[in-house]
C-alpha cells in the first residue's frame, strides 16, 4: 500500500521548486544554496508531478456519436416524409422533413437535453 505524503512536506517542496523556477541557478547550485542534495530535488520533483497527475480529474472522452434509432416517418393518421428518433435517455422526437435545417437544430437541442437528463456525454 502506498504511503501518502505529509501535507507539510508537500507544501515545503512545492515552495522550494517554485523558488527554483524563479531563480537563475542550476539544480546543483540551487540545492547547495538551499542545503539539500540534487537527488532529493529530482525525487521530490517526480513525486509532485505524480501528485498533480493523480489529482487531475479523469479525462473526459471526446465527444462521440450517441446511438439513435431512425424509425419510419409518421404523422397524425397519415404517413409524412419525416424522421422519428428515439434518444438513449428515452426522449422521442417526430419531425417532418419539410425543413432540414430546422430538423438538425431540433435534434441537436433535444440530444443535448437528453444527455443532460441521463448524465451522459454530450453529442457532437
Amino acid at each position: 500500500m502506498a504511503r501518502s505524503l505529509p501535507d507539510r512536506k508537500v507544501q515545503e517542496w512545492q515552495q522550494r521548486l517554485h523558488r527554483f523556477e524563479e531563480s537563475r541557478h542550476t539544480i546543483n547550485e540551487f540545492c547547495r544554496q538551499e542545503g539539500f542534495s540534487p537527488q532529493s530535488f529530482y525525487l521530490w520533483r517526480k513525486r509532485l508531478a505524480q501528485l498533480r497527475v493523480a489529482k487531475q480529474p479523469a479525462a473526459q472522452p471526446p465527444h462521440t456519436f450517441r446511438p439513435v434509432r431512425l424509425l419510419p416517418g409518421t404523422g397524425v393518421g397519415v404517413q409524412l416524409p419525416g424522421v422519428s428518433v428515439q434518444l438513449p435517455g428515452g426522449t422521442q422526437l417526430v419531425v417532418p422533413m419539410a425543413d432540414p435545417e430546422s430538423l438538425l437544430l431540433v435534434i441537436d437541442i433535444l440530444a443535448r437535453l437528453d444527455a443532460d437528463r441521463v448524465g451522459g456525454s454530450r453529442p457532437c
